[in-house]
């Protein structure tokens, strides 16, 4: 929007002003309503190149002006207040920890590049007291090509920094070391590795986080504080806590074994000498800019009355007072050691240097169109320069439209570049109101809330679920229990070197029942996975090595999956001669509706829109099953799905289980639809009985295009016109009745179901064959983080939490999931904050009084909700924005995921506590668990717990009859391979069983330590080496191994060439190959052995084969004693695959 702010610079008032600014002194700017402040601010910034920092008086406010100063100037950013807590906690998230630093070092590079920035803050982050500046940035790291540095000196100040050394880097914050390869975590995503050839930097590269590989080829990079709370020297801080605090020995221990991140703030003038405020980052050439100074200045007086009063609380009830709310007692900074510019609306500061632009704000149109027309014809009469913002290219068009039909001249210019007297410009973007300022005789309206909701973001592609697809080995640690093909289930042991006769190899170690141990050489450890049950705490039985235990075992399962395939298969079958109604293409109507969604859709939504979309083109009914997590979108797919339908004059039927979720879709499809004058209805018992006849009698005339309902819509008055598409949303929800009559309903026209149980991947693909499914894996791109704690469970914290809550008129989700107890937690709960309304669910409560209080829950009656998990799944409360988990420890990672899920889907900072019982004595499995949570928070979502934990919800019941049972005993991926196996049978498919080949060849191939010292990083390069069936696949692993490791080393080749020489062998029909002293014997599977072999390799090789023709069929190959085994054996085998 260049072209606005080149209008002030033609503005004599306004180049007196930057003049001005040039001198020293402060200025006062008045009369500015909020967006043109901005807008003024912009042309300074334009004009004088200077860095600036604008101050407001709080948060709401603070975020508004950021949003609109970035459309003005891209080089703006955000600096938030950090979250100083009075209670301790054992671990939080790092998302806001993360913002600060990156504004600071986004400060810290600027200033070193040259290039001017904007920060946005509030006087709240102002008052906090940091770490000072030359201390944060003593060890900032400058590393580039062909440069020299010491290895251990970079150890050492990569620690300074703030980093965590690490085997490998899973986040940001994470460094590794691996011979001459140094790994740096940058971002949740994106890491750099940089490369030494001795001392000297050979490469730098940044590389994926989730994959490991390399992206993109880098000359130079400085690596900066990973976050503000770095110590120096600990051993000085926990001698200054000694002194000072004496009693304290839980934490001083705590802080000397090196976790004192989460006590920082407790014992910050011990931490750091040297403090800071963040008005000190600022170099001399900034700008300070102060946001309506009064109410800074009353902001400031509040804060500090508040922290007193918080203080006196804590002293009272003799609880410990962290020094870094002491310090925001203390906070005194005279502003005027800065250049300062005072932005004001009224003309409230005195005797300073003043400009006084006359604006006022233009903020009331809301869809008025006659009024909006009328003002503009006035405005073009008056010479007025008019600028209309309407959002998106979509809505800018739809407003030319406008203007064109009620005859107003204007110019539509997607890059605005000039504005003149009597002209009205029509161009993209927006701002969070509009504006007049009679000085330049400007007239800005923001139209983007009424054509369109906000511009969408551009697109990110989320790779980390498909990186995670993969099984990964890394955190295989001995006890960990594993899958055998052949042999079933036993422990993991550990990874033995074994030397014999100068030949060194790796095995993986597994112990089965009674002790037996079997040794699986590296090569083959395609066969073995990582055991993953039905539930949570399922610890198998393991196998007995030998006997037929294992296989009767899968022969079971395998006939239990037959009936359930089966039926499948039938119903499939009979889908298919089914003739049904074949939907037009997608109209231009079609894609004007799909562009009014507000927000980027992620490529899965897109994926999915499609999926359904074809279906419905076919003259085949569709049967579509859609899963997804809650809020990942799912609505938006049916919506456009209910549009195709309506636009081929189709009527449409959403069956909800619930009169909550009714009302909840009804608005939503009502708001989106409203513009293309489709008549959405909603039937449900909440409707008088006039109503309902009323919406029944239209339905039959087909007057209503989409009818959303409970299981009224299955009531045997009610009649379709002419029913096109049937949505079911949780299907699984509703009685057997209801599903005979939605079977009656769905004989011959397209239906949709949709599911918020999430599918695993593998499983997924094991029925795509039988079941049309498509599956939102990826979360929506606006998903905001949900700040984090885990603590032990305190009264204080809870009452602390819900009335922060209940004071920002927000609502509470309270976890507890025991049925017995929870109206006594209810009652308990209303007595530690009287002011609250509280309300409590289970699932043992009919559906009806669930629905009551869910229903109190949305109006806002009720303010905190006690539940158990069974919370309502498809419900989304924008305003409950924080959640309280008791006894997290009883809870897996991925219900603790799904649960956190359900805040922070508004634009509120959403926060979760998850609390564990003090000095309960932890189960082994709870205590792993809470390590796991810790790890969680810390990290959010890493491509760890992307991996497996969140695909095994829901597996055991995705079929129906399948039971977690049947899985327990085989394993999840024998259990999915099984499945697919049957699946294949039953469609006449021949399943083909790969054969094993097992190679014992005379040649050292292992990974050395000194090449990889980690060994479950090593048995991840075993795996990905022996799951690999081509060439190409091969060269990938090469590729990420040297990538990741450096040069490999002669054993690791001899392994690479081994997996070379197996996939040949599966070719070439050969089960085993040995060597025996002079000679390597292939053995070959007895009926693929043809006569025409025996003469080809007799004459290629004279004198140097025998056969054999015994039980197992072997040809003996001799070879010279300086002959290179392994060419040897690849020239044998590639023969044998050309006859």
């Amino acid at each position: 929007m260049n072209f606005l702010i080149k209008t002030l610079e033609e503005n004599k008032k306004f180049q007196e002003l930057t003049k001005q600014i040039s001198k020293t002194g402060p200025i006062a700017i008045s009369g500015l309503v909020d967006v043109e402040k901005l807008h003024v601010l912009a042309g300074i910034f334009n004009e004088t190149k200077r860095p600036m920092v604008l101050v407001t008086y709080n948060e709401i406010q603070a975020r508004k002006l950021y949003q609109d100063l970035k459309k003005l100037i891209k080089q703006t950013y955000f600096f938030p207040k950090k979250e100083i807590t009075s209670y301790d906690y054992v671990a939080q998230s790092k998302e806001i920890e993360y913002k600060r630093i990156d504004v600071l070092n986004k400060m810290y590079l600027a200033k070193k590049q040259k290039e001017p920035i904007i920060i946005v803050t509030t006087i709240e982050a102002v008052m906090q007291k940091m770490v000072a500046k030359d201390t944060l940035y003593q060890n900032v790291i400058d590393f580039e090509v062909g440069k020299t540095y010491l290895l251990d000196g970079i150890k050492e100040k990569l620690v300074r920094l703030g980093y965590e050394r690490s085997d490998l880097i899973e986040n940001k914050g994470q460094f590794s070391i691996r011979g001459g390869i140094v790994d740096v975590g940058l971002s949740e995503k994106i890491g750099v590795r940089i490369e030494f050839w001795g001392d000297e930097v050979d490469s730098i590269r940044f590389f994926q986080i989730s994959s490991q590989r390399s992206t993109e080829m880098l000359k130079e990079i400085t690596i900066f504080p990973a976050h503000e709370l770095i110590v120096q020297d600990l051993s000085e801080a926990v001698k200054n806590i000694q002194e000072k605090y004496p009693e304290e020995i839980e934490d001083i221990e705590l802080i000397k074994n090196g976790d004192y991140i989460s006590k920082i703030n407790k014992y910050f003038n011990e931490f750091y000498e040297n403090q800071a405020s963040f008005l000190d980052y600022m170099s001399d050439e900034y700008l300070l800019l102060l946001d309506e100074k009064s109410k800074i200045n009353q902001r400031e007086s509040n804060i500090i009355e508040d922290n007193n009063k918080l203080i006196a609380s804590l002293v009272e009830k003799e609880k410990f007072v962290p020094e870094a709310i002491e310090n925001i007692s203390k906070f005194e900074y005279n502003f005027e050691e800065k250049q300062i510019i005072y932005l004001e609306q009224n003309d409230s500061i005195k005797n300073i240097q003043k400009y006084y632009f006359e604006t006022r704000e233009i903020n009331f149109y809301n869809l008025q169109l006659d009024l909006l027309l009328a003002d503009i014809v006035t405005y073009q009469k008056n010479k007025k320069k008019v600028v209309l913002l309407a959002g998106n290219e979509i809505s800018a068009k739809k407003l030319c439209n406008i203007l064109k039909e009620n005859q107003i001249n204007y110019k539509y210019e997607q890059e605005a570049e000039n504005v003149k007297p009597g002209e009205i410009i029509v161009t993209i973007g927006g701002f969070s109101s509009g504006f007049e300022n009679y000085d330049l005789n400007l007239i800005v309206i923001s139209l983007q809330n009424n054509f369109e909701e906000p511009v969408k973001r551009k697109k990110k592609l989320s790779s980390t679920f498909k990186d995670s697809e993969k099984i990964v080995f890394a955190d295989l640690k001995p006890g960990d229990i594993v899958v055998h093909q052949t042999h079933g289930i036993g422990q993991f042991i550990g990874v033995n070197t074994i030397t014999a006769d100068g030949v060194t190899k790796d095995y993986i170690k597994i112990k089965y029942r009674n002790d037996d141990i079997l040794y699986v050489p590296t090569n083959s450890l395609d066969s073995v996975r990582k055991y993953i049950g039905g539930g949570d705490n399922s610890s198998p039985r393991l196998n007995k090595l030998g006997g037929k235990e294992w296989s009767a075992t899968t022969s079971k399962v395998k006939k239990n999956l037959e009936a359930v395939a089966k039926d499948l298969i039938e119903l499939y079958a009979k889908r298919q001669k089914i003739k049904g109604f074949s939907f037009s293409p997608d109209t231009p109507w079609q894609k004007q509706f799909e562009d009014s969604f507000p927000y980027t859709e992620t490529d899965d939504q897109l994926r999915c829109i499609q999926d359904v979309k074809k279906d419905m083109e076919k003259p085949q009914p569709m049967d579509r099953l859609l899963c997804g997590d809650v809020g990942y979108g799912k609505t938006e797919v049916a919506i456009r799905a209910a549009f195709k339908a309506v636009m081929d004059q189709k009527q449409v039927a959403y069956l909800v289980p619930t009169t909550i979720l009714a009302n909840q879709q009804y608005e939503e499809f009502k708001t989106r639809m409203q513009e293309f004058a489709i008549n959405v209805e909603l039937l449900n018992r909440f409707k008088t009985k006039k109503e309902q006849d009323e919406i029944i009698k239209k339905l039959k005339l087909g007057e209503v295009d989409v009818i959303v309902g409970t299981h009224r819509l299955l009531s045997e008055d009610v009649n379709f016109k002419d029913l096109g598409l049937l949505i079911i949303d949780e299907e699984h929800r509703f009685g057997v009745k209801d599903k005979e009559k939605i079977k009656k309903l769905r004989t011959n026209i397209d239906v949709l179901t949709m599911t918020a149980t999430p599918i695993p991947r593998t499983l997924h693909m094991s029925i795509v064959g039988v079941r049309d499914m498509s599956v939102i894996y990826e979360p929506p791109h606006n998903r905001k983080p949900v700040q984090t704690y885990v603590l032990e469970y305190d009264q204080e914290v809870i009452t602390e939490a819900i009335t922060k809550e209940i004071e920002r008129g927000g609502q509470v989700f309270y976890l507890f999931n025991q049925v017995e107890g929870i109206e006594k937690k209810a009652n308990e709960i209303s007595m530690l904050v009287p002011e609250a309304k509280v309300g409590f669910a289970h699932g043992k409560m009919s559906g009806r009084e669930l629905e009551e209080i869910m229903e109190s829950f949305i109006n806002h009656e009720i303010n905190v909700l006690v539940c158990t998990t069974i919370l309502e799944s498809g419900i989304d409360i924008p305003n409950a924005n924080t959640i309280i988990v008791e006894n997290a420890d009883r809870l897996g990672l991925a219900q603790l995921y799904q649960i956190r899920g359900r805040v922070g889907r508004s634009d509120k900072q959403a926060y979760a506590y998850v609390t564990y019982k003090r000095d309960k004595l932890l189960s082994e499995v709870a205590d792993k668990r809470l390590k796991a949570i810790k790890e969680f928070t810390e990290f959010g979502s890493g491509f760890k717990i992307a991996m497996r934990d969140l695909e095994i919800r829901g597996a055991g019941s995705m079929l129906g009859e399948m039971q977690h049972g049947h899985m327990e005993k085989v394993g999840y991926d024998t259990y999915c391979k099984l499945l697919d196996e049957v699946i294949k049978e039953m469609q006449g498919i021949e399943v083909v069983e790969e054969q094993d080949v097992q190679i014992d060849l005379a040649v050292s191939s292992y990974i050395p330590d000194n090449f990889i010292e980690n060994s479950s990083q090593k048995i991840e390069i075993y795996q990905n080496i022996a799951l690999c069936r081509t060439e190409e696949e091969l060269q990938n692993v090469i590729d990420e191994v040297i990538d990741r490791y450096g040069r490999l080393p002669k054993e690791l080749e001899n392994l690479i060439d081994i997996a070379r020489i197996k996939q040949l062998a599966r070719k070439a029909n050969i089960l085993k190959i040995a060597q025996k002293e002079n000679g390597i014997v292939f053995y070959f599977v007895k009926e693929k052995i043809k006569p025409e072999m025996v003469n080809t390799l007799i004459t290629k090789y004279p004198m140097l084969v025998k056969f054999s023709n015994a039980v197992e069929p072997y040809v003996t190959l001799r070879i010279k004693e300086n002959e290179n085994i392994i060419e040897k054996a690849k020239e044998f085998l590639n023969t044998v695959i050309e006859i």
